[in-house]
């Protein structure tokens, strides 16, 4: 994926120098669109999230849904399958040490060493839908809602959608995030909810803005 990125650069980079007016007039209607239906924040929001959802599916013929090839990818499934059994942790095999491997721990229970806050949407997700993959796919959609949101409060309307279309480009339809069940979008989205409170309550001071920061440090855990 990286070489086709690159190479959709460069093609880019050259078009723009040899044609640099090549559909000027098209280009500045779809702008003016762009820039009124930016100024509809919360639409904005949903809608870069609904985008990332129906680019993910759209993909699906070059890019199926995943297989765990990761250690740690084992370890996030073993996490959502224990929660989608209704449980906690997994009594320790009696011959563990001859089952012992990466990123688990054996004992005192069997279960992910790793917090629970992705293998919990993935755990979810498998319940509702019977593939912990739908949970991938909605952790990726709430960050690039989350971070054109957070964009918003630091930048004008239209910039903002902008750098929430390109964090489904880039994050949320071909990068790892998506495509596999290693993580990353749940901090991310953390991330994204802290940064953008924080010039809202610095601007206003809101209770909601306030709750907004406090899931963000809350959700990587």
């Amino acid at each position: 994926m990286l070489r086709i990125e690159i190479c959709l650069g460069i093609v880019t980079i050259l078009c723009a120098f040899a044609f640099p007016n090549l559909g000027s007039r098209w280009f500045e209607r779809i702008e003016s669109g762009f820039s009124r239906f930016a100024r509809r924040r919360a639409l904005s929001v949903v809608a870069v999230g609904i985008l990332a959802v129906v680019a993910r599916l759209a993909v699906l013929p070059i890019l199926p849904v995943p297989d765990p090839a990761i250690h740690d990818e084992f370890s996030y499934l073993l996490m959502s399958d224990t929660f989608a059994h209704g449980r906690l942790a997994n009594p320790t095999h009696p011959m563990w040490h001859h089952f012992e491997t990466f990123q688990v721990n054996m004992v005192p229970t069997y279960v992910s060493k790793y917090y629970p806050a992705q293998g919990n949407l993935l755990g979810d997700w498998q319940v509702l839908f019977g593939h912990p993959f739908w949970g991938v796919l909605l952790s990726s959609a709430l960050m690039c809602a989350a971070i054109c949101w957070m964009l918003q409060g630091w930048m004008p309307p239209s910039w903002a959608l902008l750098g929430g279309i390109l964090a489904v480009i880039r994050l949320g339809t071909f990068c790892y995030w998506a495509n596999s069940y290693w993580g990353g979008a749940v901090a991310a989205l953390g991330g994204a909810l802290v940064l953008g409170a924080l010039p809202r309550i610095k601007e206003k001071q809101r209770v909601r803005d306030a709750a907004w920061m406090g899931i963000g440090f809350g959700a990587p855990v």
